[in-house]
C-alpha cells in the first residue's frame, strides 16, 4: 500500500459481487446473490436474485374433509431485488477498512401462488387438488443497515434489516369450497431481522 493510500483506495473496484443471508421476525429465512456496479467508493447500483421461505406454521387452512398440504402451508417465493449500496468513508484499523453500510431495495416476488389441497377420508389422504391465485402483495420495500468491513478485496457486512413484506398476503387471497383462507392466517406485522453479507470486489 502506498503512503497516504487507505485500504479502501488500494482494493477499490467497480465490480462488487455478494451473497446475503437473513433471518426475520416473520419466521422466514432469505438467501440472495447480488451484483452491483460501484460508481465510486461510496455508491453503487445493481440487483440480486433470491429466495425466501417460512419455516414455521402460523395457522392452517382446512375444512370439511380437506386441508392444505403441509409443505404449501409454509409460504415462500423467488424474487428479483434491484437495490443501491451506500457506504460512509472508511476508517482503517490495520488491514481492515470499517464503514457504515446501507442497502435500500425493492423486492419483486413472483405474482403467483399455487397450493395443494389434500382431500381426506378419515385420516387418509385419498385425493388432491391444486388451487392458485395471482392476487396479493408481490412488491415489497426493504433496507439493510449495518457495519461493513473490507479486508483486501473481500468484505462482509452485518446488521439490521426491515421490510414491509407480508408473507401470508397471497395465501389470504385463496379460497376452497367457499372457505376464505384469510381467517386462518395472521395479520401482517412489520418485518424486522438480521442479515449477513459476504462480498468480493473484482
Amino acid at each position: 500500500m502506498m503512503y497516504g493510500q487507505s485500504n479502501s483506495d488500494e482494493y477499490f473496484s467497480h465490480k462488487h459481487a455478494s451473497v446475503t443471508g437473513a433471518l426475520t421476525s416473520s419466521e422466514t429465512y432469505q438467501l440472495q446473490f447480488a451484483y452491483h456496479y460501484m460508481f465510486g467508493k461510496y455508491f453503487g447500483i445493481g440487483g440480486s436474485i433470491g429466495w425466501w421461505k417460512n419455516w414455521s406454521e402460523d395457522g392452517k387452512a382446512s375444512g370439511s374433509n380437506w386441508v392444505i398440504d403441509n409443505d404449501d402451508n409454509k409460504p415462500g417465493n423467488f424474487f428479483l431485488r434491484p437495490s443501491a449500496i451506500l457506504k460512509s468513508p472508511a476508517i482503517d484499523i490495520r488491514e481492515i477498512a470499517l464503514s457504515l453500510y446501507a442497502e435500500p431495495g425493492v423486492m419483486c416476488n413472483i405474482p403467483y401462488q399455487r397450493v395443494c389441497i389434500d382431500k381426506i377420508t378419515g385420516l387418509i389422504v385419498t385425493d388432491y387438488e391444486y388451487i392458485s391465485t395471482n392476487k396479493g402483495q408481490w412488491l415489497a420495500v426493504d433496507i439493510h443497515l449495518g457495519v461493513n468491513a473490507d479486508i483486501g478485496p473481500c468484505g462482509f457486512s452485518i446488521g439490521y434489516m426491515m421490510s414491509n413484506l407480508d408473507i401470508y398476503s397471497q395465501h389470504r387471497h385463496l379460497s376452497y369450497n367457499g372457505v376464505d383462507f384469510s381467517r386462518f392466517y395472521p395479520k401482517h406485522n412489520f418485518m424486522q431481522g438480521a442479515y449477513l453479507t459476504l462480498s468480493y470486489n473484482f
